[in-house]
C-alpha cells in the first residue's frame, strides 16, 4: 500500500471515528443530561477519539470559570488550578473566544501562566490545547487537551476537535434550553397555586388540599380542624401607614404562622387579610380532647401575633378573630369553610360586644363526634398598641381639616427667597393651619391628608388666590422693591386638577397680576405622576415661572428634570447642611449647580441659616438664597414692616 493510501485510509477512519463520536454525543443530549453531565459524557468521547493524554472540561456559568472534569488525577489538579487562579489556557480561550495552541510548553518564549506552566511540567505534559465550546454567542465552557510530548498539533486534529466542541456547545445550548423552559413552567405552576404576596397556598391549593384531608379523615377515622383567622382593623395599617405596610405585616404574619405548623398542616392566604389553617390527622374524641387541642393552636397563635412588627418607626401588635370547624358526617370543602367562617364572624361580633372578654370556645357535639360550629378568639387588643393613639388622633385630625378652610382657620405665611446680596427675588408662599387646640400646624402635619382626602384641591385654590392678592397689594405699596414672584407649592393632584388653569387665570385677573408673578413649585412626589407633565408645559406656555424641589435627592432626577420645562431648581437642605465645614458636601453642591447651569436653570440654595452656609452657597454658584438667615417664613404684614425697616 502506498503511503498515499495509507493516509487516506487513516483520515477516513478519523472521519469515521469523529462521526461515531458524534452519534455518540447527540445520544448523551437526548437522554435529557444535564449540563455537566453533557460535559463530563463529552469528555469521554474525546478521550477515546482524539489523540489526547489527558482530557479536562471546564464549564461558564453565570459567574468564573468552573471545574466540571478530567480524565485523570494529574489533568484534575491542572483544571482546579485554572479554576482557582483564574487564568491559564482554558481561560484564555473563553476570553477571547479562539483555540489556544501551545505546542511546547518548555519553550522559553512560552512565559504566559507560569504557575500552570509549572505544575503541567511537573505532571508529565509538554503541550496543550483549549478549545471554547461558542454557540448563539455565548461561550459554555472549554475543552483541554494535553499532550505528555511536545510537537506540532495538526490540523486535521485541530478541526475534530473544534468539530466535538461545537456540537457539545450546541446540545449545550439544547439543555439550558430546557431547563429554562421547566423553570418557567414550574414557576408558572407556583404561582397559580400560591399567593405572590405571602408565598402561602392559594385558593384553588387550599380546596384540593383540604379536599384530600377530608377524603383521608374518612378513612382512617381521623378529625379536620379548620380555622378561620381574620386580621383585626387591618383597613386601619392601610388607610394609616399605606398598603406597603399593609403587604409588610401580612407577609410577616404568614411567615411567623407558617413557622409554627406541623409538617401535615396547611396553611393559606384565601383572600386579603383572611387566612385558613387546616390542621389534619387530628384524633377523633370528645369535646374536652378536642377542645384542647383547639387551645393549643390558639396559643400558639397568641404567642405569634404577640410578637411586634416594626413598620415606619411603630411597633403593630396584630389581632384576630378566628373561628374554627371540625369534620363531621362527611362535610364539604365548601361546608366546612363556611362553618369556620360563621364562627369567625360570632367571635368577631363578641368582640365588638364585649372589649374585655377573654378567649371563648365554643364547641357543638353531636352523636359522639366533634362537628362544626366552633367560634375562638384570640384576647382583644389594639390593632397596634404603640400606634393606637396616633391613629385615633390622626382620624380626628381628617375631621377638624375638613372644617379648618370654611370655619377660617387657614393661614398663609411668606419665606423669602433673595440673592447672595440680600436683595429679595421672590417669596415662597407656605400653608399654616391655625388649630384651635394645637396651635399654629405647619404644612407637613395635615398636608398628607388633606392630599389623600382631597380636601388640598379647595384648599390649593384657596392658596392661589391669597398668595394673588398679597401679590397685588406688594406689588401697588413698594413697586419695584416688591417680589418679583411668589411661588405656591402644588401637589400633584392639585397639577392633574381640569380646573387648575381656570384656577390660576381667575385669581391673576381678580388682583391684577401676570402670569409671571405667580411662580408654580413641585413637590417631590408629584414627579411620579404621569399627569404632571401635561400641565407643566401648558402653566409655562401661559407665563408662570416653574419651580423644582429637592434638586438633586428623590424623585427628582436629572432624567426627569430634562423632561420638565421648570425655570428654578431648590438644592435640597440636607446637601446645604455642613456646606461651610464638609468639603464633600461643597463639591457636590458644586457639581449639583454646574448640571443646572447646563440646564439653564437659577438655583436656590434651601435651608441657609448662616453666614458661612450663604457664603459658601454664593461660591459654589447658586444664585438665589433661602432660609432662616434670609428671613423666617411670617405672615405678610410683619415681612412688609421688616421691608420697610
Amino acid at each position: 500500500m502506498t503511503p498515499e493510501a495509507a493516509a487516506a485510509r487513516e483520515t477516513a477512519a478519523a472521519s469515521d471515528a469523529l462521526l461515531s463520536a458524534m452519534a455518540d454525543l447527540a445520544g448523551a443530549a437526548s437522554e435529557d443530561v444535564s449540563p455537566e453531565e453533557l460535559l463530563t459524557h463529552l469528555l469521554r468521547i474525546a478521550l477515546e477519539h482524539l489523540r489526547a493524554d489527558g482530557i479536562g472540561v471546564m464549564i461558564k456559568t453565570e459567574g468564573p470559570l468552573r471545574f466540571v472534569h478530567a480524565s485523570r488525577p494529574e489533568v484534575d489538579a491542572l483544571e482546579r488550578l485554572q479554576q482557582l487562579m483564574q487564568e491559564g489556557p482554558c481561560q484564555d480561550a473563553l476570553a477571547f473566544e479562539v483555540d489556544v495552541v501551545v505546542d511546547d510548553l518548555r519553550d522559553p518564549v512560552q512565559t504566559a501562566w507560569p504557575q500552570f506552566v509549572q505544575q503541567a511540567l511537573q505532571a508529565g505534559f509538554a503541550s496543550v490545547v483549549a478549545v471554547p465550546l461558542i454557540s448563539r454567542g455565548r461561550v459554555w465552557g472549554a475543552l483541554d487537551l494535553y499532550r505528555c510530548r511536545a510537537g506540532t498539533w495538526q490540523v486535521a486534529e485541530l478541526v475534530g476537535a473544534r468539530l466535538l466542541a461545537r456540537v457539545a456547545a450546541s446540545y449545550l445550548t439544547m439543555a439550558a434550553d430546557r431547563d429554562q423552559a421547566r423553570r418557567a413552567q414550574a414557576e408558572l405552576a407556583h404561582r397559580s397555586t400560591h399567593d405572590a404576596l405571602t408565598g402561602l397556598p392559594n385558593r384553588v391549593l387550599l380546596f384540593d388540599r383540604l379536599e384530600h384531608a377530608l377524603h383521608a379523615a374518612r378513612r382512617h377515622q381521623r378529625t379536620v380542624a379548620v380555622f378561620f383567622i381574620d386580621l383585626d382593623r387591618f383597613k386601619a395599617v392601610n388607610d394609616t401607614l399605606g398598603h406597603a405596610a399593609g403587604d409588610t405585616v401580612l407577609a410577616v404574619v404568614a411567615a411567623r404562622m407558617s413557622a409554627m405548623l406541623r409538617d401535615e398542616d396547611t396553611l393559606a392566604r384565601l383572600a386579603g387579610d383572611e387566612f385558613v389553617l387546616v390542621c389534619e390527622d387530628l384524633p377523633q374524641a370528645d369535646a374536652a380532647e378536642v377542645g384542647e387541642h383547639v387551645q393549643a393552636v390558639f396559643a400558639r397563635l397568641r404567642r405569634i401575633l404577640a410578637q411586634p412588627i416594626r413598620i415606619a418607626e411603630v411597633d403593630l401588635v396584630v389581632s384576630a378573630s378566628i373561628g374554627v370547624a371540625f369534620s363531621g358526617d362527611h362535610p364539604s370543602v365548601d361546608d366546612l369553610l363556611a362553618d369556620a367562617d360563621a364562627a369567625m364572624y360570632r367571635v368577631k361580633a363578641q368582640h365588638h360586644h364585649d372589649q374585655n372578654s377573654e378567649q371563648v370556645i365554643d364547641l357543638s357535639v353531636a352523636a359522639g363526634t366533634a362537628v362544626s360550629a366552633a367560634g375562638g378568639a384570640l384576647p382583644e387588643q389594639a390593632l397596634f398598641e404603640a400606634a393606637v393613639h396616633s391613629h385615633r388622633s390622626t382620624r380626628q385630625l381628617e375631621r377638624q381639616l375638613a372644617r379648618a378652610l370654611p370655619y377660617g382657620q387657614l393661614r398663609v405665611h411668606y419665606q423669602p427667597i433673595a440673592d447672595p446680596a440680600g436683595a429679595v427675588h421672590a417669596v415662597e408662599a407656605l400653608l399654616r393651619w391655625q388649630h384651635p387646640q394645637h396651635g399654629l400646624l405647619s404644612a407637613v402635619d395635615f398636608v398628607d391628608l388633606a392630599i389623600g382626602n382631597g380636601l388640598i384641591v379647595g384648599i390649593g385654590q384657596w392658596v392661589v388666590d391669597q398668595t394673588c392678592a398679597q401679590m397685588g397689594q406688594w406689588l401697588r405699596q413698594l413697586g419695584p422693591r416688591a417680589p418679583q414672584s411668589a411661588y405656591v407649592n402644588l401637589s400633584a393632584r392639585e397639577l392633574a386638577d381640569p380646573g387648575l388653569t381656570t384656577t390660576l387665570a381667575t385669581a391673576l385677573d381678580r388682583h391684577g397680576l401676570r402670569p409671571q408673578h405667580l411662580g408654580l413649585e413641585l413637590l417631590e412626589s408629584a414627579f411620579i405622576d404621569p399627569q404632571v407633565l401635561p400641565s407643566l408645559h401648558e402653566q409655562q406656555r401661559r407665563g408662570h415661572p416653574l419651580s423644582v424641589d429637592d434638586f438633586g435627592t428623590g424623585y427628582s432626577s436629572l432624567s426627569r428634570l430634562v423632561e420638565l420645562p421648570v425655570r428654578m431648581a431648590k438644592i435640597d437642605r440636607s446637601l446645604i447642611t455642613g456646606i461651610g465645614h464638609d468639603p464633600r458636601r461643597r463639591a457636590l453642591v458644586e457639581a449639583v449647580v454646574t448640571v443646572a447651569d447646563s440646564l439653564d436653570l437659577r438655583v436656590i440654595a434651601e435651608g441657609v441659616e448662616s453666614d458661612t452656609q450663604a457664603h459658601q452657597a454664593a461660591r459654589a454658584g447658586c444664585h438665589y438664597l433661602q432660609g432662616f438667615h434670609c428671613g423666617r417664613p411670617q405672615p405678610a404684614e410683619e415681612l412688609t414692616a421688616q421691608w420697610a425697616r
